[in-house]
């Protein structure tokens, strides 16, 4: 199960090689991270682990849902 982390690692590398920030941090038992990260003004659920990089998803689960729901609003500007 995935639990929020406090503090949000400084970064994490995409398939494609690009350096992004994260914005919330989960982390679950078996080492796998996930990590909401900003693009296109639009918040982006990525996964991984410590040893590979993180690639895009399309589905979010819950406890990224109830994290995502306490984010603001991104501007359009």
């Amino acid at each position: 199960m995935y639990k929020l982390q406090v503090s949000p690692d400084t970064e994490a590398t995409l398939d494609n090689g690009s350096i992004v920030t994260p914005i919330a941090t989960l982390k679950d038992e078996y080492g796998g991270i996930s990590h909401i990260i900003e693009d296109d003004h639009c918040y982006v659920l990525i996964n991984g682990s410590a040893n590979r990089d993180f690639l895009m998803t399309y589905h979010w689960y819950q406890e990224a849902v109830d994290v995502l729901k306490g984010l603001p609003v991104l501007s359009q500007a």
